[in-house]
């Protein structure tokens, strides 16, 4: 060979030709193109011998049989999918590969190269040493399996139990776990999943992310996996390998652990990329209420003669590409499917261990891991938002404890959000600071995937600014410092309503300190700036959110913008008419998306301005940990009004079983 290098040559092969295709990752249509390939060249072909390396550097070569000449070669790493042909069919001696011709994605062209055996059991050989080809570590992980994983305890074949008993079967329990993850350009986020499924966004790149792991046996040796040989998916619930599409490898570990207990089964991790622009899966970019989905990963067990199949079979529900997240993400900690698979091997006639069936058992339950601070008591929803009419929400004096055990009504203040960021995430931002520095009108390509993610919180305070557009508002500020030596009428019920305002952050817990005195003075310059509006309740919360996050001249200036240019202040207007038809749309997407919660107020006699009147005219500031209050502000000064509907009837929709249990009482008490 003209190629150096490590590799098997089979001999005996007849290269039929090749088609071109357009799912080159298909084996439905990659078997289509081997038999019609096959049924018109079935006494022609070019007899050839073909090499294949042993690893995924090197080349696929082509020889001519008569002369030895190099007719061709294939870069291992630019073969999309191998197929053979299926068994007790005229092409179960062929195999195929699928190759791209092109330097780039846009120039790409994919021929299906088909060829057939001699000796049709010779198939068996050349799929295992193009598996070996395949077996496509990267340079990070070199080595992995065997340099940071102790292994000594794993088998290269099932021979013997730990007793010395020969075996001629064996069962073996794995737990395995699917996650999916969003990407965006520099980071990946998990995507929640409830009772309904995976809650996946349309149009969005994902990884898949799979661990497998064996349950330890008192009797049997460990198993040591090889590799992955592929991830496929598919929509619906199927189980031929046919219907499915195989995803691009990223990785494939065992996980390494600092300080492994004694005769502790590694985890084994793989990764595969879900893009959003591959035509099979275009059905999965069709917004839906739910939908079912199979994920297989096929495994290289050592000692075992073919790949290990475990199948997860799923529901999701396909959201539009801006869909909110961190609402159900920090109400249901929930992302991953965990799965129990009872593996059964037998010897066959040959004396080589196979796969006898994989029964699939019961979804593990995850432990809750959600803080204290989020374990809402639906029978006392109703203290956390109550509104005993549109534009009054009293509260009682406020105990000292700010703690919650779950049955109490959280305190407005509670949380702690830390500044924390990682350098990751820092540099996600970085350019669109940048860009929004260049753009005086437009707002940043990236900005909004990266706002609905969550602001980082020590960027918030510049962030908002910037959304409200308001940064370095000398007018404002020049206008503030004259406001502030103004009187109003609205003195004694600002007075009133600063003490009980984030009653549980230290920053306003001191009577007279220097939070309480800046929140009177935001509050009061903005009561008489908007004569028309004064001051309402509800406001202070709003005003209290900024104050945490600027000085009193720029939370001003950032409270003038949510109220005139987001259209807050028509919810406070005299007559409330702008409110009292929020309460309209809202009960309207009830009717319309919740039809069960709605016939059941309806039938209590719970109108949506008994809960929701201080939802919306604080802007959810009221009553909610500090984090999802700080994360309501990011999609308001984002995107506006139609927040206020989305986080309303996420929460709604989050806590309705356990709303339609309720009577009025409990609803309102």
């Amino acid at each position: 060979s003209e190629i150096d290098q490590d590799c098997t040559i089979f001999s005996g092969v007849t290269y039929l030709g090749a088609t071109l295709i357009n799912a080159p990752k298909s084996e439905a249509e990659i078997h289509r193109n081997m038999t019609e390939v096959n049924s018109i060249s079935n006494c022609v072909g070019l007899k050839v011998s073909v090499s294949i390396p042993t690893c995924s550097e090197g080349f696929v070569v082509l020889h001519d049989a008569s002369t030895n000449a190099t007719v061709a070669h294939y870069e291992v790493h630019r073969i999309l999918f191998y197929a053979r042909g299926p068994a007790n069919t005229p092409d179960q001696a062929c195999f195929a590969f699928t190759w791209s011709h092109g330097d780039s994605q846009e120039s790409a062209v994919f021929h299906c190269h088909v060829f057939r055996c001699h000796i049709p059991e010779a198939v068996n050989q050349v799929s295992s040493c193009f598996a070996k080809a395949f077996e496509r570590f990267p340079a990070s992980l070199t080595g992995s399996v065997t340099s940071t994983v102790d292994n000594s305890a794993m088998v290269g074949s099932v021979v013997s139990d730990l007793s010395a008993n020969v075996l001629n079967s064996a069962e073996y329990e794995f737990i395995v776990s699917l996650e999916i993850r969003e990407k965006m350009p520099k980071n990946t986020y998990s995507v929640p999943r409830d009772r309904g499924g995976f809650k996946l966004r349309c149009n969005t790149d994902k990884e898949v992310h799979i661990t497998v792991k064996q349950t330890p046996s008192a009797t049997l040796p460990t198993l040591m996996i090889e590799r992955c040989f592929g991830v496929l998916l598919t929509p619906g619930k199927v189980m031929r390998q046919a219907d499915m599409q195989l995803l691009d490898m990223v990785s494939m570990e065992y996980v390494k652990l600092e300080n492994p207990p004694p005769q502790a089964v590694p985890t084994y991790q793989i990764t595969a990329e879900w893009k959003a622009n591959d035509k099979a899966l275009e059905q999965l970019n069709l917004e839906s209420q739910r939908m079912d989905v199979t994920v297989a990963v096929d495994l290289v067990i050592k000692g075992i003669q073919e790949p290990v199949r475990f199948v997860i079979e799923t529901s999701v529900v396909i959201q539009p590409q801006s869909e909110l997240r961190f609402i159900e993400n920090w109400l249901n900690k929930k992302s991953n499917l965990v799965m129990r698979y009872y593996l059964q091997l037998k010897k066959n006639v040959e004396g080589n261990w196979v796969v006898a069936s994989i029964d699939r058992s019961e979804e593990i339950a995850e432990t809750n891991t959600q803080p204290s601070i989020l374990r809402f008591s639906i029978n006392n929803l109703s203290k956390m938002v109550r509104s005993t009419s549109a534009v009054s929400f009293e509260q009682e004096d406020s105990p000292t404890d700010y703690s919650s055990d779950g049955d109490e009504p959280l305190l407005s203040g509670t949380g702690e959000v830390s500044k924390e960021c990682s350098k990751d995430i820092l540099d996600e931002w970085k350019p669109i600071l940048q860009e929004f520095e260049r753009l005086d009108s437009k707002r940043p390509k990236m900005l909004a995937p990266l706002v609905r993610l969550g602001i980082p919180e020590a960027l918030r305070g510049t962030l908002w600014q910037k959304l409200a557009r308001v940064e370095n508002s000398t007018e404002l500020t020049e206008k503030y410092r004259l406001l502030i030596t103004m009187e109003t009428k609205c003195e004694a019920m600002i007075q009133r309503d600063i003490h009980r305002t984030f009653p549980a952050h230290r920053f306003f817990q001191d009577s007279g300190g220097f939070g309480q005195d800046s929140l009177y003075k935001v509050s009061k310059a903005y009561a008489v700036y908007d004569a028309e509006v004064g001051y309402c309740q509800g406001l202070s919360f709003i005003a209290a959110s900024l104050l945490l996050h600027m000085p009193e001249e720029e939370a001003f200036s950032v409270l003038v913008a949510l109220m005139y240019d987001y259209g807050l202040r028509d919810l406070y207007k005299q007559g409330f008419e702008s409110l009292y038809l929020k309460f309209y749309q809202l009960n309207r997407l009830m009717k319309d998306q919740l039809p069960r919660l709605y016939e059941h107020f309806a039938q209590i006699g719970v109108e949506t301005h008994m809960f929701a009147s201080q939802w919306f005219l604080t802007l959810f500031t009221a009553r909610f940990p500090l984090y999802f209050v700080y994360h309501i502000l990011d999609v308001f000064l984002l995107d506006g009004m139609p927040i206020l509907f989305q986080v309303a009837m996420t929460l709604l929709s989050v806590y309705e079983q356990d709303l339609r249990q309720l009577d009025f009482e409990g609803v309102l008490r």
